[in-house]
């Protein structure tokens, strides 16, 4: 009798495997993060889980939280330190402005040919925020999220969405969220301990995520979201890099708010304060900029 109960147990235990891993899509560390029992920094944390581990996600509770299965362990990690995909998904899509057709998910790799717009395809998988696995007649490839529309969940038609709200009008009130921080942000390298404790890339992730817009932390992920543009025609709401240790080399992050100024979170200010782009430090040392909006 003992022995049938245990194998009981022991077959519901792994129905309880089969069934949670059924329906996950993997992700993979990309810098060891705490193990967490809830989708919050005050929560306890199981244990660390190395660079390189492999998860099974099994929910994207929000752009900062997902819920993922480890070694048989239900428990939350930050989405900053996961790639893969966020979610099981499959389904179609369109092509809403003329797109380069990827043989991975990155600006560098090799294209196979561009997608006009009208294009329609199917969805193997959201690779992240940024890039769609998809199959175009058969052949499978990549294509950044910007220039698509597309329904995750099912294959009817993507639906469509409310007109957004001007590019002018969002750059504004993010340039508003990031100037009422000023004096309330501290500064800490590598630090995301939002809204309070931040460095520059995670202060510039909180505020453009306070309006809707998702971005990694990172200056090495920042530095290739949305589109190149030229200093001579930078916008409100753009994203403005700079180097500080190795010529070249991008380090720094700020929100260019016009007239030749930028706001950021530094080192200099220890906190969040507004810089000019046009002498001084940050002109010298001033790189590239992406738009995001």
């Amino acid at each position: 009798m003992k022995k049938k109960i245990i194998s009981m147990v022991s077959i519901a235990a792994l129905s309880l495997t089969i069934s949670t891993s059924a329906f996950a899509s993997s992700g993979t560390v990309e810098r060891s993060v705490n193990f967490r029992s809830a989708p919050s920094t005050g929560s306890s944390v199981y244990q660390l889980i190395s660079k390189g581990s492999t998860v099974d996600i099994l929910e994207k509770v929000n752009s900062y939280w997902l819920k993922v299965s480890y070694n048989g362990k239900v428990g939350y990690v930050s989405t900053d330190y996961i790639s893969g995909s966020t979610a099981p998904s499959t389904g179609s899509g369109t092509v809403t402005k003329s797109a380069n057709f990827r043989s991975a998910p990155s600006t560098d790799s090799s294209v196979y040919r561009l997608l006009k717009t009208g294009t329609t395809f199917q969805v193997l998988s959201k690779v992240n925020n940024y890039w769609l696995h998809i199959s175009v007649g058969g052949q499978q490839g990549y294509i950044s999220t910007d220039y698509v529309s597309y329904n995750g969940g099912s294959t009817k038609p993507p639906t469509t969405q409310p007109p957004t709200v001007p590019s002018s009008a969002k750059a504004d009130r993010i340039i508003a969220h990031a100037k009422s921080l000023i004096g309330k942000v501290r500064y800490e390298f590598g630090a995301n301990r939002a809204p309070s404790v931040l460095d520059c890339s995670s202060f510039t992730k909180y505020v453009f995520g306070l309006e809707g817009v998702s971005m990694k932390w990172g200056t090495r992920f920042q530095k290739d979201d949305g589109a190149a543009v030229s200093k001579s025609n930078l916008q409100k709401g753009d994203l403005v890099f700079f180097w500080t240790s190795k010529a070249g080399t991008i380090n720094h992050v700020g929100i260019y708010m016009g007239n030749g100024q930028f706001i950021h979170n530094s080192p200099s200010f220890n906190g969040v304060g507004i810089s000019s782009l046009e002498s001084g430090y940050w002109a010298n040392h001033y790189i590239s900029a992406r738009r995001v909006l």
